[in-house]
């Protein structure tokens, strides 16, 4: 038996991935070094305060992180950090860069996805992986499919983005908060 082993392409910018890590450790820095002071000064009913909010900003910067452009067999996948599109090739016209240096999805009757993890930026002026990622999908979109029978539907779904690390941090932060909120009230007031 013959498997279809499809290798699926990830572009990302790699910048993002280490900012992204730069700003989760060094407000993880912070958050310890400032919930330790502010208990020292205050006592720890108001140094906890610092951690939801390291837990808040890691989930962002995460989502931030996670943005990408997958390519598989024949369906392309836009990550952004609230949504996520599943567009088959066959719903492609285009990937236009606008002025600004922003990649996007063309899908025709002025319909367009944007792509969040190539927006525009000062950095990709002098980098150029927008233009990358623009001719790496060109490229793919005039491949052409990998066997099988054509797709049935080339009808665009869209959902919301999971991404299980920042959502948890997210998760962690606001259930940090509820707790801590409780716990003060509870023992004496805010």
């Amino acid at each position: 038996m013959e498997q279809d082993a499809v290798k699926k392409v990830v572009l990302r910018r790699v910048s993002w991935l280490v900012i992204a890590w730069v700003i989760i450790l060094g407000l993880g820095a912070l958050a310890i070094a400032a919930v330790l002071n502010v208990t020292s000064v205050h006592g720890f009913r108001r140094g906890w305060q610092g951690i939801p909010v390291f837990l808040l900003l890691a989930g962002i910067a995460g989502r931030v992180a996670n943005c990408k452009v997958m390519l598989g067999k024949d369906l392309l996948t836009v990550v952004g950090p609230l949504r996520t599109h599943r567009i088959p090739k066959a719903a492609i016209r285009g990937v236009p860069v606008d002025s600004q240096g922003s990649l996007d999805i063309d899908l025709g009757k002025e319909s367009k996805v944007w792509v969040f993890a190539f927006g525009g930026s000062l950095v990709d002026h002098y980098v150029g992986s927008t233009r990358k990622a623009q001719q790496e999908i060109k490229a793919w979109l005039r491949s052409s499919p990998a066997g099988g029978a054509p797709q049935a539907t080339a009808e665009p779904q869209t959902q919301w983005t999971r991404c299980w690390s920042a959502d948890s941090s997210l998760a962690l932060g606001l259930g940090t908060v509820m707790i801590g909120v409780i716990w003060m009230a509870l023992t004496g007031g805010f």
